[in-house]
Protein backbone atom coordinates (compact mmCIF):
# COMPACT_ATOMS: atom_id res chain seq x y z
CA UNK A 1 0.00 0.00 0.00
CA UNK A 2 2.77 2.69 0.51
CA UNK A 3 4.41 1.78 -2.24
CA UNK A 4 1.17 2.55 -4.06
CA UNK A 5 0.59 5.65 -2.35
CA UNK A 6 3.94 6.65 -3.31
CA UNK A 7 3.69 5.90 -7.09
CA UNK A 8 0.51 8.06 -7.01
CA UNK A 9 2.49 10.75 -5.02
CA UNK A 10 4.98 10.78 -7.75
CA UNK A 11 2.82 11.20 -10.63
CA UNK A 12 0.70 13.65 -8.73
CA UNK A 13 4.13 15.44 -8.52
CA UNK A 14 5.53 15.01 -12.10
CA UNK A 15 1.56 16.41 -13.76
CA UNK A 16 2.05 19.45 -11.49
CA UNK A 17 5.40 20.24 -12.16
CA UNK A 18 5.01 20.16 -15.87
CA UNK A 19 2.04 22.25 -14.92
CA UNK A 20 3.74 24.82 -13.16
CA UNK A 21 6.57 25.27 -16.02
CA UNK A 22 4.25 25.25 -18.99
CA UNK A 23 3.97 28.78 -19.14
CA UNK A 24 8.15 29.06 -19.39
CA UNK A 25 8.05 26.44 -22.50
CA UNK A 26 5.00 28.30 -24.04
CA UNK A 27 6.24 31.66 -23.98
CA UNK A 28 9.69 33.40 -25.11
CA UNK A 29 9.31 36.28 -22.64
CA UNK A 30 8.09 35.18 -19.22
CA UNK A 31 5.19 38.18 -17.97
CA UNK A 32 7.26 39.50 -15.64
CA UNK A 33 8.10 43.09 -14.52
CA UNK A 34 12.03 42.98 -14.14
CA UNK A 35 12.45 39.92 -16.41
CA UNK A 36 11.93 42.44 -19.63
CA UNK A 37 14.55 45.23 -18.42
CA UNK A 38 17.02 41.55 -17.60
CA UNK A 39 16.39 40.60 -20.77
CA UNK A 40 17.34 44.41 -22.27
CA UNK A 41 20.32 44.27 -20.73
CA UNK A 42 21.02 41.40 -21.79
CA UNK A 43 20.94 42.65 -25.17
CA UNK A 44 23.20 45.19 -24.50
CA UNK A 45 25.75 42.99 -22.99
CA UNK A 46 25.37 40.31 -25.86
CA UNK A 47 26.05 43.11 -28.54
CA UNK A 48 28.98 45.04 -26.62
CA UNK A 49 31.96 45.26 -28.81
CA UNK A 50 29.99 44.41 -31.88
CA UNK A 51 28.36 47.13 -34.82
CA UNK A 52 25.20 46.05 -33.45
CA UNK A 53 26.31 47.46 -29.87
CA UNK A 54 24.02 49.88 -28.08
CA UNK A 55 25.97 53.71 -28.26
CA UNK A 56 24.49 55.14 -25.08
CA UNK A 57 25.34 52.39 -22.57
CA UNK A 58 28.68 51.65 -21.31
CA UNK A 59 29.91 47.97 -19.64
CA UNK A 60 31.60 47.80 -16.64
CA UNK A 61 32.74 44.97 -15.19
CA UNK A 62 33.36 44.29 -11.61
CA UNK A 63 32.50 41.86 -8.60
CA UNK A 64 29.13 42.77 -8.55
CA UNK A 65 26.02 40.55 -6.23
CA UNK A 66 23.51 40.37 -8.51
CA UNK A 67 24.96 39.31 -12.54
CA UNK A 68 23.88 34.96 -12.78
CA UNK A 69 21.97 36.32 -15.54
CA UNK A 70 24.80 38.77 -16.75
CA UNK A 71 27.04 35.79 -16.75
CA UNK A 72 25.24 32.69 -18.19
CA UNK A 73 22.63 34.18 -20.92
CA UNK A 74 25.08 36.57 -22.92
CA UNK A 75 27.60 33.30 -22.95
CA UNK A 76 24.35 31.19 -24.77
CA UNK A 77 23.54 34.18 -26.41
CA UNK A 78 26.46 34.00 -28.59
CA UNK A 79 25.05 30.59 -30.03
CA UNK A 80 21.03 31.40 -29.92
CA UNK A 81 18.52 34.23 -29.96
CA UNK A 82 18.86 35.92 -26.65
CA UNK A 83 14.98 35.63 -25.77
CA UNK A 84 15.64 31.60 -25.90
CA UNK A 85 18.56 31.76 -23.93
CA UNK A 86 17.21 33.78 -21.44
CA UNK A 87 13.93 31.34 -21.19
CA UNK A 88 16.68 28.45 -21.04
CA UNK A 89 18.00 30.47 -17.82
CA UNK A 90 14.61 30.93 -16.40
CA UNK A 91 14.08 27.42 -17.14
CA UNK A 92 16.88 26.21 -15.31
CA UNK A 93 16.31 28.66 -12.38
CA UNK A 94 13.02 26.72 -11.95
CA UNK A 95 14.83 23.57 -12.17
CA UNK A 96 17.26 24.93 -9.50
CA UNK A 97 14.64 25.70 -6.80
CA UNK A 98 12.18 22.56 -6.68
CA UNK A 99 14.92 20.20 -6.99
CA UNK A 100 16.87 22.02 -4.13
CA UNK A 101 13.90 21.91 -2.28
CA UNK A 102 13.58 18.08 -2.64
CA UNK A 103 17.19 17.77 -1.98
CA UNK A 104 16.82 18.89 1.30
CA UNK A 105 14.24 16.92 1.83
CA UNK A 106 15.73 14.07 0.57
CA UNK A 107 18.81 14.73 2.97
CA UNK A 108 16.88 15.07 6.00
CA UNK A 109 13.90 12.25 5.57
CA UNK A 110 16.15 10.17 3.12
CA UNK A 111 12.98 10.31 1.10
CA UNK A 112 10.89 12.84 -0.83
CA UNK A 113 7.37 13.98 0.67
CA UNK A 114 6.04 17.55 0.61
CA UNK A 115 8.79 19.71 -0.11
CA UNK A 116 8.83 19.45 -4.31
CA UNK A 117 4.99 20.73 -3.85
CA UNK A 118 5.67 23.46 -1.73
CA UNK A 119 8.12 24.54 -3.99
CA UNK A 120 5.60 24.33 -6.87
CA UNK A 121 3.75 26.83 -4.71
CA UNK A 122 6.53 29.22 -4.41
CA UNK A 123 7.14 29.38 -8.25
CA UNK A 124 4.71 31.97 -9.12
CA UNK A 125 4.89 33.59 -5.29
CA UNK A 126 5.66 37.56 -5.05
CA UNK A 127 8.85 37.72 -5.16
CA UNK A 128 9.57 35.15 -8.02
CA UNK A 129 6.36 36.57 -9.99
CA UNK A 130 7.81 40.07 -10.15
CA UNK A 131 10.69 38.67 -12.02
CA UNK A 132 14.16 39.13 -9.58
CA UNK A 133 15.64 36.35 -11.95
CA UNK A 134 19.04 36.36 -10.26
CA UNK A 135 17.20 35.93 -6.79
CA UNK A 136 15.35 32.67 -7.79
CA UNK A 137 18.00 31.42 -10.00
CA UNK A 138 20.32 32.29 -6.52
CA UNK A 139 17.62 30.73 -4.19
CA UNK A 140 17.89 27.30 -5.98
CA UNK A 141 21.30 27.45 -5.62
CA UNK A 142 21.45 28.04 -2.05
CA UNK A 143 18.81 25.47 -1.46
CA UNK A 144 20.90 22.69 -2.83
CA UNK A 145 24.29 24.52 -0.71
CA UNK A 146 22.14 23.64 1.90
CA UNK A 147 21.22 20.24 1.02
CA UNK A 148 24.78 19.76 0.62
CA UNK A 149 26.19 20.91 4.15
CA UNK A 150 23.71 18.60 5.85
CA UNK A 151 25.08 15.44 3.94
CA UNK A 152 28.52 16.42 4.06
CA UNK A 153 28.47 17.03 7.89
CA UNK A 154 26.92 13.72 8.52
CA UNK A 155 30.44 12.43 7.20
CA UNK A 156 32.07 14.65 9.59
CA UNK A 157 34.98 15.52 7.19
CA UNK A 158 35.57 19.67 6.89
CA UNK A 159 37.84 19.07 3.78
CA UNK A 160 34.71 18.61 1.69
CA UNK A 161 32.34 20.29 3.14
CA UNK A 162 34.69 23.71 3.13
CA UNK A 163 35.65 23.01 -0.43
CA UNK A 164 31.50 22.76 -1.30
CA UNK A 165 30.73 25.49 0.70
CA UNK A 166 33.64 27.75 -0.82
CA UNK A 167 31.84 26.84 -4.04
CA UNK A 168 28.49 27.52 -3.02
CA UNK A 169 29.01 30.80 -1.22
CA UNK A 170 31.21 31.98 -3.82
CA UNK A 171 28.43 31.10 -6.64
CA UNK A 172 25.78 32.51 -4.67
CA UNK A 173 27.82 35.81 -4.15
CA UNK A 174 27.57 36.40 -7.26
CA UNK A 175 24.20 35.34 -7.97
CA UNK A 176 21.98 37.27 -5.71
CA UNK A 177 23.66 38.56 -1.83
CA UNK A 178 19.88 37.94 -0.22
CA UNK A 179 20.53 34.36 -1.60
CA UNK A 180 23.40 33.75 0.11
CA UNK A 181 21.90 35.39 2.83
CA UNK A 182 19.20 32.54 3.02
CA UNK A 183 22.48 29.89 2.83
CA UNK A 184 24.20 31.36 5.30
CA UNK A 185 21.02 31.92 8.05
CA UNK A 186 19.74 28.81 7.32
CA UNK A 187 23.50 26.68 7.76
CA UNK A 188 24.39 29.10 10.55
CA UNK A 189 20.73 28.19 12.51
CA UNK A 190 21.83 24.52 11.91
CA UNK A 191 25.34 24.95 13.39
CA UNK A 192 23.83 26.97 16.11
CA UNK A 193 21.42 24.16 17.79
CA UNK A 194 23.76 21.39 17.20
CA UNK A 195 26.43 23.93 19.32
CA UNK A 196 24.24 24.71 22.19
CA UNK A 197 23.03 21.05 22.57
CA UNK A 198 26.49 19.64 22.92
CA UNK A 199 29.42 20.22 24.85
CA UNK A 200 31.12 21.44 21.59
CA UNK A 201 34.56 23.79 22.30
CA UNK A 202 35.21 27.47 21.73
CA UNK A 203 37.56 25.32 19.32
CA UNK A 204 35.11 23.75 16.87
CA UNK A 205 33.00 26.56 17.28
CA UNK A 206 35.37 29.02 15.90
CA UNK A 207 36.39 26.63 13.25
CA UNK A 208 32.60 26.40 12.09
CA UNK A 209 32.29 30.42 11.71
CA UNK A 210 35.65 30.61 9.78
CA UNK A 211 34.24 27.74 7.48
CA UNK A 212 31.32 29.88 7.18
CA UNK A 213 32.56 33.37 6.82
CA UNK A 214 35.89 33.26 5.17
CA UNK A 215 34.85 33.36 1.64
CA UNK A 216 31.85 35.73 1.86
CA UNK A 217 34.73 37.87 3.39
CA UNK A 218 37.03 37.03 0.80
CA UNK A 219 34.15 38.08 -1.92
CA UNK A 220 33.44 41.34 -0.42
CA UNK A 221 36.88 42.65 -0.09
CA UNK A 222 37.05 41.93 -4.00
CA UNK A 223 33.87 44.10 -4.28
CA UNK A 224 35.05 46.77 -2.87
CA UNK A 225 38.62 46.84 -4.31
CA UNK A 226 36.55 46.29 -7.66
CA UNK A 227 34.19 49.10 -6.99
CA UNK A 228 31.01 47.06 -6.67
CA UNK A 229 28.60 47.54 -4.13
CA UNK A 230 25.98 45.75 -2.46
CA UNK A 231 22.93 48.00 -3.02
CA UNK A 232 21.52 51.11 -2.30
CA UNK A 233 21.82 52.99 1.42
CA UNK A 234 18.55 53.17 1.10
CA UNK A 235 16.61 50.83 3.73
CA UNK A 236 12.54 51.21 4.45
CA UNK A 237 10.56 49.23 7.14
CA UNK A 238 6.69 48.53 6.52
CA UNK A 239 5.99 47.42 9.78
CA UNK A 240 2.25 47.34 9.91
CA UNK A 241 2.47 45.14 6.52
CA UNK A 242 4.25 42.28 8.08
CA UNK A 243 0.91 40.28 9.27
CA UNK A 244 -0.39 41.49 5.44
CA UNK A 245 2.36 39.45 3.50
CA UNK A 246 1.87 36.62 4.56
CA UNK A 247 -1.59 36.45 3.11
CA UNK A 248 -0.06 38.58 0.01
CA UNK A 249 3.13 36.94 -0.71
CA UNK A 250 1.80 33.68 -1.87
CA UNK A 251 0.75 34.78 -5.61
CA UNK A 252 2.73 38.06 -7.40
CA UNK A 253 -0.26 38.53 -10.25
CA UNK A 254 -3.52 38.66 -8.15
CA UNK A 255 -4.58 39.68 -4.90
CA UNK A 256 -7.16 37.93 -4.37
CA UNK A 257 -5.73 34.78 -5.55
CA UNK A 258 -3.17 35.11 -2.73
CA UNK A 259 -5.48 35.88 0.34
CA UNK A 260 -7.51 32.72 -1.16
CA UNK A 261 -4.31 30.49 -1.11
CA UNK A 262 -3.50 32.04 2.42
CA UNK A 263 -6.78 30.94 4.01
CA UNK A 264 -7.15 27.85 1.97
CA UNK A 265 -3.47 26.76 3.28
CA UNK A 266 -4.22 28.00 7.14
CA UNK A 267 -7.64 26.12 7.21
CA UNK A 268 -5.72 22.93 6.10
CA UNK A 269 -2.51 23.21 7.98
CA UNK A 270 -5.07 23.97 10.96
CA UNK A 271 -7.25 21.01 10.57
CA UNK A 272 -3.94 18.78 9.47
CA UNK A 273 -2.79 19.54 12.76
CA UNK A 274 -6.03 18.94 14.86
CA UNK A 275 -6.17 15.54 12.97
CA UNK A 276 -2.55 15.23 14.22
CA UNK A 277 -1.57 14.44 10.11
CA UNK A 278 1.34 17.36 10.11
CA UNK A 279 4.22 17.70 12.66
CA UNK A 280 7.42 19.51 12.74
CA UNK A 281 10.48 18.48 13.55
CA UNK A 282 12.77 20.16 16.67
CA UNK A 283 15.21 21.13 14.01
CA UNK A 284 12.41 22.64 11.86
CA UNK A 285 11.20 24.91 14.64
CA UNK A 286 14.55 26.06 15.58
CA UNK A 287 14.83 27.42 11.68
CA UNK A 288 11.37 28.36 11.26
CA UNK A 289 11.92 30.57 14.57
CA UNK A 290 15.00 31.86 13.44
CA UNK A 291 13.05 32.82 9.87
CA UNK A 292 10.42 34.87 11.47
CA UNK A 293 12.78 36.92 14.16
CA UNK A 294 14.67 37.66 10.79
CA UNK A 295 11.09 38.51 8.73
CA UNK A 296 9.94 40.70 11.82
CA UNK A 297 13.25 42.77 11.88
CA UNK A 298 13.74 42.64 8.22
CA UNK A 299 13.04 46.30 6.58
CA UNK A 300 10.93 46.20 3.44
CA UNK A 301 13.13 47.51 1.23
CA UNK A 302 17.15 46.62 2.07
CA UNK A 303 19.40 48.55 0.06
CA UNK A 304 17.40 49.60 -2.36
CA UNK A 305 16.08 46.29 -2.92
CA UNK A 306 12.49 45.64 -2.45
CA UNK A 307 9.88 43.14 -0.62
CA UNK A 308 13.29 42.35 1.13
CA UNK A 309 11.59 40.72 4.36
CA UNK A 310 8.46 39.16 1.84
CA UNK A 311 11.56 36.98 0.47
CA UNK A 312 12.05 35.25 3.75
CA UNK A 313 8.47 33.78 3.91
CA UNK A 314 9.29 32.76 0.32
CA UNK A 315 12.36 30.95 1.53
CA UNK A 316 11.13 29.42 4.64
CA UNK A 317 8.01 27.57 2.50
CA UNK A 318 11.06 26.37 0.47
CA UNK A 319 13.07 25.62 3.32
CA UNK A 320 10.47 24.52 6.04
CA UNK A 321 8.95 21.68 4.64
CA UNK A 322 11.77 19.40 4.55
CA UNK A 323 11.61 18.94 8.31
CA UNK A 324 7.77 18.83 8.31
CA UNK A 325 6.46 15.22 7.90
CA UNK A 326 2.93 14.61 6.50
CA UNK A 327 1.82 11.18 8.16
CA UNK A 328 -2.11 11.39 7.45
CA UNK A 329 -3.86 7.91 10.20
CA UNK A 330 -6.21 7.32 7.71
CA UNK A 331 -6.25 6.92 3.60
CA UNK A 332 -9.30 9.31 2.88
CA UNK A 333 -7.57 11.73 5.71
CA UNK A 334 -4.58 11.79 3.50
CA UNK A 335 -6.27 11.83 0.18
CA UNK A 336 -8.88 14.80 1.28
CA UNK A 337 -5.33 16.96 2.38
CA UNK A 338 -3.25 15.73 -0.74
CA UNK A 339 -6.34 16.73 -3.06
CA UNK A 340 -6.80 20.38 -1.67
CA UNK A 341 -2.98 21.20 -1.68
CA UNK A 342 -3.03 20.10 -5.16
CA UNK A 343 -6.20 21.98 -6.20
CA UNK A 344 -4.57 25.05 -4.61
CA UNK A 345 -0.78 24.56 -6.43
CA UNK A 346 -3.64 24.43 -9.93
CA UNK A 347 -5.53 27.54 -9.06
CA UNK A 348 -2.39 29.05 -8.73
CA UNK A 349 -0.64 27.97 -11.67
CA UNK A 350 -3.48 27.87 -14.29
CA UNK A 351 -4.22 31.23 -13.90
CA UNK A 352 -0.05 32.32 -14.43
CA UNK A 353 -0.71 30.01 -17.58
CA UNK A 354 -3.32 32.27 -18.69
CA UNK A 355 -2.10 35.36 -17.78
CA UNK A 356 1.18 34.69 -19.14
CA UNK A 357 -0.15 33.28 -22.40
CA UNK A 358 -2.69 36.69 -22.56
CA UNK A 359 0.82 39.04 -22.96
CA UNK A 360 1.92 37.08 -25.95
CA UNK A 361 0.17 39.44 -27.95
CA UNK A 362 1.13 42.54 -26.31
CA UNK A 363 4.97 42.07 -26.43
CA UNK A 364 4.18 41.25 -29.53
CA UNK A 365 2.89 44.69 -30.37
CA UNK A 366 5.58 46.51 -28.24
CA UNK A 367 8.07 45.20 -31.02
CA UNK A 368 6.01 45.96 -33.71
CA UNK A 369 6.16 49.47 -32.05
CA UNK A 370 9.89 49.51 -31.89
CA UNK A 371 9.95 50.07 -35.83
CA UNK A 372 8.02 52.95 -35.45
CA UNK A 373 11.25 54.90 -33.32
CA UNK A 374 13.99 56.26 -35.52
CA UNK A 375 17.38 54.28 -34.63
CA UNK A 376 19.53 55.81 -31.77
CA UNK A 377 16.86 57.52 -30.32
CA UNK A 378 15.64 58.42 -26.97
CA UNK A 379 12.68 57.07 -25.12
CA UNK A 380 10.77 58.55 -22.15
CA UNK A 381 8.39 55.80 -20.29
CA UNK A 382 5.28 57.45 -19.04
CA UNK A 383 2.37 56.10 -17.27
CA UNK A 384 -1.11 57.26 -18.32
CA UNK A 385 -2.53 55.55 -15.31
CA UNK A 386 -1.56 56.30 -11.56
CA UNK A 387 -2.09 53.13 -10.49
CA UNK A 388 -2.67 49.55 -12.15
CA UNK A 389 -3.34 46.03 -11.00
CA UNK A 390 -0.94 43.59 -9.98
CA UNK A 391 -1.78 41.50 -13.39
CA UNK A 392 -0.43 45.19 -15.79
CA UNK A 393 2.96 44.73 -13.98
CA UNK A 394 4.61 42.58 -15.94
CA UNK A 395 4.52 45.17 -18.76
CA UNK A 396 6.00 48.17 -16.82
CA UNK A 397 9.27 47.35 -18.23
CA UNK A 398 8.57 46.40 -21.77
CA UNK A 399 9.84 49.43 -23.18
CA UNK A 400 13.00 48.84 -22.13
CA UNK A 401 13.41 45.92 -25.22
CA UNK A 402 14.00 49.30 -27.60
CA UNK A 403 17.37 49.33 -26.21
CA UNK A 404 18.10 46.74 -28.51
CA UNK A 405 15.32 46.88 -31.20
CA UNK A 406 15.69 50.20 -31.93
CA UNK A 407 19.36 50.94 -30.45
CA UNK A 408 17.50 53.88 -28.04
CA UNK A 409 18.09 55.58 -25.34
CA UNK A 410 15.18 53.83 -22.49
CA UNK A 411 14.16 56.16 -18.87
CA UNK A 412 13.05 53.37 -17.27
CA UNK A 413 16.24 50.72 -18.06
CA UNK A 414 18.23 49.81 -14.74
CA UNK A 415 21.51 51.47 -14.62
CA UNK A 416 22.38 51.82 -10.70
CA UNK A 417 26.05 51.99 -10.30
CA UNK A 418 28.20 49.94 -8.69
CA UNK A 419 25.49 47.93 -8.97
CA UNK A 420 25.11 46.48 -12.92
CA UNK A 421 27.62 45.36 -15.31
CA UNK A 422 25.49 48.11 -17.86
CA UNK A 423 25.59 51.61 -16.94
CA UNK A 424 24.65 54.92 -18.58
CA UNK A 425 27.22 56.91 -20.55
CA UNK A 426 29.04 59.55 -18.48
CA UNK A 427 27.95 62.17 -20.53
CA UNK A 428 24.01 61.37 -20.09
CA UNK A 429 24.24 60.94 -16.44
CA UNK A 430 21.34 63.93 -16.16
CA UNK A 431 19.35 61.60 -18.17
CA UNK A 432 19.41 58.77 -15.45
CA UNK A 433 17.53 57.97 -12.41
CA UNK A 434 19.07 58.94 -9.41
CA UNK A 435 18.42 55.74 -7.37
CA UNK A 436 19.49 57.21 -3.83
CA UNK A 437 16.51 59.80 -4.36
CA UNK A 438 14.39 58.61 -6.95
CA UNK A 439 12.52 55.38 -8.08
CA UNK A 440 12.22 53.50 -11.47
CA UNK A 441 8.45 53.94 -11.40
CA UNK A 442 7.19 56.06 -14.77
CA UNK A 443 6.25 59.51 -13.79
CA UNK A 444 2.69 59.99 -14.75
CA UNK A 445 1.12 61.63 -17.88
CA UNK A 446 0.09 64.33 -15.52
CA UNK A 447 3.39 65.18 -14.09
CA UNK A 448 4.95 65.04 -18.23
CA UNK A 449 1.70 67.48 -18.84
CA UNK A 450 2.78 69.57 -15.96
CA UNK A 451 6.11 70.02 -16.63
CA UNK A 452 6.01 70.58 -20.75
CA UNK A 453 3.41 74.05 -19.60
CA UNK A 454 6.72 75.10 -17.75
CA UNK A 455 5.51 74.15 -13.93
CA UNK A 456 6.94 72.29 -11.20
CA UNK A 457 6.02 69.42 -10.08
CA UNK A 458 7.19 67.95 -6.00
CA UNK A 459 9.36 65.01 -6.44
CA UNK A 460 9.04 64.58 -9.91
CA UNK A 461 12.68 62.48 -11.07
CA UNK A 462 15.31 65.44 -12.25
CA UNK A 463 15.80 63.33 -15.49
CA UNK A 464 12.47 64.75 -17.00
CA UNK A 465 13.12 68.38 -15.90
CA UNK A 466 13.51 69.16 -20.41
CA UNK A 467 11.82 66.10 -21.62
CA UNK A 468 10.71 68.08 -24.28
CA UNK A 469 13.51 68.53 -25.53
CA UNK A 470 15.90 65.64 -24.25
CA UNK A 471 13.85 62.52 -25.41
CA UNK A 472 12.61 61.79 -29.12
CA UNK A 473 9.50 59.51 -28.10
CA UNK A 474 7.18 58.76 -25.36
CA UNK A 475 5.85 55.54 -24.40
CA UNK A 476 2.70 56.23 -22.10
CA UNK A 477 1.63 53.02 -20.21
CA UNK A 478 -1.76 51.93 -19.51
CA UNK A 479 -5.25 51.98 -21.69
CA UNK A 480 -4.91 54.30 -24.51
CA UNK A 481 -6.55 57.99 -23.98
CA UNK A 482 -6.98 61.28 -25.70
CA UNK A 483 -3.79 63.37 -26.23
CA UNK A 484 -3.63 65.73 -24.04
CA UNK A 485 -0.34 67.43 -25.32
CA UNK A 486 -1.00 67.87 -29.05
CA UNK A 487 1.03 70.69 -30.11
CA UNK A 488 3.59 68.47 -28.53
CA UNK A 489 3.37 64.90 -28.88
CA UNK A 490 1.90 63.23 -32.16
CA UNK A 491 0.21 59.70 -31.98
CA UNK A 492 2.25 56.88 -33.29
CA UNK A 493 0.44 53.96 -33.04
CA UNK A 494 -2.22 52.93 -29.86
CA UNK A 495 -2.11 49.15 -28.36
CA UNK A 496 -3.82 47.58 -25.68
CA UNK A 497 -1.32 48.39 -23.25
CA UNK A 498 0.73 51.67 -24.29
CA UNK A 499 0.55 54.49 -27.11
CA UNK A 500 3.65 55.31 -28.54
CA UNK A 501 3.81 59.71 -29.09
CA UNK A 502 6.49 61.32 -31.40
CA UNK A 503 8.22 64.25 -29.68
CA UNK A 504 7.89 67.25 -31.98
CA UNK A 505 10.17 69.37 -32.16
Amino acid sequence: MESTIGSQKNIAFAILFVVAILPTLLVTIPAMEDYLDHLARMYILTTAGTNDANPYYQISWAVYSDIAMDIIVPTLGRFMNVETAGQIFFLATQLLVVTGAIAIELSVKRRHEIAGFAALLTLHSMPFAFGFVNFEFGTGVALWGIASWMELSRRGDWGPRFAAHVVFATVLFVSHFFALGIYGLTIGLIELRKLLGSRSSAGQALMTFITLASPVIFMLLLMKGTGAAVGENANEWRLAWKPVWFALFFNGYSISLAVGTAAALLVLLLYAGLKQTLSISCDGKWIGFGFLLVFIVMPFKLFGSRIADVRMLTAALLVLPAFTTFSPRTRPLGYLISLVAVAIILMNNNYVNYLWLSYRSDYAAMKASFALVRQGSFVLVGSATPSTPLADVPFWRAPTLAVYYANAFVSSLYTLPGQHAVQVRPDLKRLEVNGKTETYEPPSSATLQIIAHGGKVANAPQYIADWTRDFDYVYLLGPPGPNVLPDLLEELTAERRFTLYRVRK
